[in-house]
């Protein structure tokens, strides 16, 4: 029997495929609110902000070394939080006009790196996510988060520190601004935003019958309202449906490993796949816990996917698989009679951008996977296993793909690889940055849909994140420069301006300009 390959584009041939993985995340964008884009700069202690519609630049002081920047939604003015590393403190900046306002909150959590905001901006929650931080021993439990009261009199006097779980992976609120809810390896912490001696934790809840399982690969989605939690373990059939409200946990049992869940934003159901079966199951949560019977299963013959991103209505689905060289989404429809087609592209899939509308994507190609190596052992017999499957990594191009199964892909050969995603809440333009260092070459493209036109603008430097201003119908790339670097792209018109200097007097200069 030959040695086993990589299939074509309707299946895997048999072939033992690596898990999916998870990128949407790590393409992640910088600050913007309605007007500004905010800069944190650790070295000189001060926070730019720069009005994406006049492209005025201030500083303001903030701690000692701010880093890490959270945007605080408001309806009265433009507002952010950041954490000063090395003060273990938090300045809260408020721009409403012209006018500035600080305040500084002391004795936040040493060593904290992640930023949770609750949705209606009354709490934010600095806590330390133990997988940016490298070396970190056994004993480092990461375990104190700083919960801030920001609509308090006195947010600095209306702080409290408290103790969840061993490690925490994510921070969550209720959408009732209630409860607030800490996903660690001993479980899901549950914090009482409303306890009458300040926040304080109520309850762990177990995700497992066995104390000691290992927690690590378990992905937990928890629904807006706070009301469920959903859970998947690697390599396990079982869909956990977690009770928040009293801590019981159903197992749901889809007939095979779970690559990928995701939950709609409106949190009333969770969409799971199984692609071992080519199989998508719809899990009912608006009524609570659902029982299996009352899973809706769709069966997609003929196609590999194992990864699934919701669009922001939560009526569209799509699928793909980043762990396969197949050129193609499968597009499912999540109303009362699930409908699916498919999507022909000109490369593998790394990952995929549905716009909010869902009429578009985005999608990032990877380069095509190895095969599956076929190493004997000395004596020739059983091969060897030959490790984990490496990370799918990005290839040089990139595809606007309308969804509606009707119009061609466009393909965008950009030279060298992407590295970051932004669309705008319009759902009519994206933002795609590359980046080599090697070869020195940077660039942003402007994606236009329905069109499906592409331009394309050079950068002087490396690209370190990208954004929208919608309240200034511009996107922009920050850019690692020694002085500060942005450049604004106009969304409509198609202009680019540079900014730099940040900390020396910025000057506006043509985009082909250094």
């Amino acid at each position: 029997m030959g040695a086993p390959g990589f299939g074509g584009a309707n299946g895997t041939g048999g072939a033992v495929l690596p898990p999916e993985t998870e990128l949407e995340s790590t393409y992640e964008v910088p600050v913007a609110t309605g007007r500004f884009v905010w800069i944190a700069n650790p070295t000189s202690g001060r926070v730019a902000y720069v009005d994406a519609q006049t492209l005025q630049v201030r500083t303001v002081e903030a701690g000692n070394a701010p880093t890490f920047l959270a945007a605080i939604p408001s309806t009265t003015d433009d507002a952010v939080i950041v954490l000063n590393a090395l003060s273990d403190d938090a300045t809260v900046l408020r721009a409403k006009g012209d006018v500035l306002t600080s305040q500084t909150i002391k004795g936040l959590v040493h060593g904290a790196n992640a930023w949770s905001v609750s949705s209606d901006g009354q709490w934010a929650i600095a806590w330390t996510d133990a997988a940016r931080i490298r070396g970190a021993t056994k004993t480092q439990g990461f375990q104190d988060i700083a919960v801030i009261n920001l609509k308090a009199a006195n947010p600095a006097a209306a702080k409290a520190v408290v103790a969840v779980g061993y490690r925490p992976a994510a921070v969550a609120f209720s959408s009732d601004g209630k409860r607030a809810f800490a996903v660690t390896q001993d479980g899901i912490s549950i914090v009482d935003l409303t306890a009458a001696a300040g926040p304080a934790v109520s309850s762990n809840i177990a995700l497992s019958d066995d104390p000691t399982e290992d927690a690590d690969t378990r992905d937990v989605s928890i629904t807006p309202d706070g009301r469920v939690a959903v859970t998947r373990r690697e390599g396990s059939s079982a869909l956990g449906i977690v009770d928040l409200t009293t801590g019981t946990r159903t197992s749901l049992d889809l007939g095979g490993a779970i690559t990928d869940v995701d939950l709609t934003t409106a949190g009333d159901r969770a969409v799971a796949v199984v692609r071992d079966l080519s199989q998508v199951d719809i899990v009912p949560l608006a009524a609570g816990v659902p029982t299996l019977a009352a899973v809706t299963r769709v069966d997609i013959p003929g196609e590999t996917i194992g990864s699934v991103t919701l669009t922001a209505g939560g009526s569209v689905a799509v699928l793909y698989s980043n762990a396969s060289a197949a050129e193609r989404l499968v597009v499912l429809s999540l109303g009362a009679a699930p409908a699916f087609h498919v999507v022909k592209l000109h490369g593998a899939v790394l990952s995929a951008f549905p716009t909010p509308d869902g009429a578009n994507a985005v999608v990032i190609h990877r380069d095509a996977p190895p095969p599956p190596s076929t190493t004997g052992t000395p004596d020739g017999g059983a091969p060897v296993d030959a490790g984990p499957a490496p990370a799918p990594v990005a290839a040089a191009a990139f595809s606007l793909v309308p969804l509606d199964g009707v119009r061609p892909a466009r393909l965008q050969d950009t030279g060298t690889a992407p590295r970051s995603v932004a669309i705008a809440p319009a759902s009519n333009r994206a933002l795609v940055t590359v980046s080599d260092e090697r070869t020195q070459t940077y660039a942003v493209y402007l994606g236009s849909f329905p069109s499906l036109e592409v331009a394309r603008f050079p950068l002087a430097s490396p690209p370190i994140a990208v954004g929208v201003v919608a309240g200034a119908v511009r996107g922009f790339v920050a850019q690692r420069h020694p002085e500060g670097r942005i450049t604004f792209v106009g969304l409509d018109s198609g202009d680019a301006r540079t900014l730099t200097g940040f900390e020396l007097g910025a000057r506006v200069v043509d985009w082909s300009q250094p």
